[in-house]
């Protein structure tokens, strides 16, 4: 959320509005895109351990469960978020997965050992910060990373603002999704921006994607090459 103390039904409400535009419109493609080659990595059968910090209501989380499932491979996700009324609603999202759990955690301060994960993931998070405080997180992050950071965030300009101010507005979402979804636009990234960020937190072969409507994804990956 764009703003701080919200009330916890608007936090839900909102959640929910930004969970329908992940499906719809192309949010969690994006993200799976991104995540595929690492989860095809690990053998038929085999786990992959997933970091999704910034869960909000966990739609991603379970999404990355089930992309698993598709691809003959157990993904584990845990799923963080600082704020109380979020991790409520992924708590009852992730209660219908079996490898999806929900922790209460800052991500400027997560109480995980290095390398514990396979991949760390930041969905619509980073643009929360400034690019000197992204750069800090994401090199926090690469220190919790065995294959990969993947950064899933939105393009700014003028046509992505105009796009998903209408969209919220015509769809007749929360209040909540409808003052923040152009905010965070406002807020978002060019690809150099974005790029030059994963860069200067140590992503060595960092590249980033540009997909419809609006997406970017940047991937750091470990050791500076694909999977």
């Amino acid at each position: 959320m764009e703003r701080a103390g919200c009330d916890p039904a608007e936090v839900a409400a909102a959640l929910r509005d930004i969970a329908a535009v992940n499906r719809r419109l192309g949010g969690a493609r994006a993200l799976l895109r991104a995540l595929d080659p690492h989860v095809v990595a690990a053998p038929p059968g085999g786990e992959v351990e997933i970091l999704d910090v910034g869960t909000g209501g966990a739609d991603l989380a379970v999404a990355m469960e089930a992309h698993g499932l598709r691809r003959g491979r157990t993904v584990r996700v845990t799923a963080v978020d600082r704020d109380p009324a979020a991790i409520r609603v992924a708590a009852r999202a992730a209660a219908a997965t079996r490898h999806v759990r929900v922790v209460l955690a800052d991500a400027r301060a997560l109480p995980f050992e290095a390398k514990s994960f396979d991949v760390v993931c930041a969905s619509m998070f980073l643009h929360h910060f400034g690019d000197e405080d992204a750069a800090t997180l994401l090199g926090s992050l690469l220190r919790l990373a065995r294959r990969a950071v993947i950064v899933n965030d939105l393009e700014r300009g003028v046509l992505p603002w105009l796009f998903i101010a209408l969209a919220a507005r015509v769809t007749r979402r929360s209040p909540l999704f409808v003052h923040d979804a152009p905010l965070s636009v406002r807020r978002g990234f060019t690809p150099g921006e974005l790029l030059a960020i994963g860069r200067r937190a140590g992503g060595k072969g960092a590249r980033v994607e540009r997909l419809w409507p609006f997406r970017l994804a940047l991937t750091l990956p470990m050791g500076g090459g694909a999977p």
